[in-house]
């Protein structure tokens, strides 16, 4: 599968999905991770994100 690069501007690679989610997890103090899925039939992408205490 296509594996996009994380940092790649919109210019380069198609779609904008993957810049879309990746500019909202480094908004919210974030990180994300695209990966392989074992068979090589598709990808994954990891988003870890900041708990905050406090918000309701």
């Amino acid at each position: 599968p296509y594996r996009p690069a994380l940092f790649a501007s919109a210019g380069i690679a198609p779609g904008r999905g993957l810049a879309t989610v990746m500019e909202l997890t480094h908004g919210l103090g974030g990180s994300a991770v695209v990966r392989g899925d074992a068979d090589e039939g598709g990808k994954s992408i990891w988003v870890t994100l900041p708990l905050r205490r406090g918000l309701r």
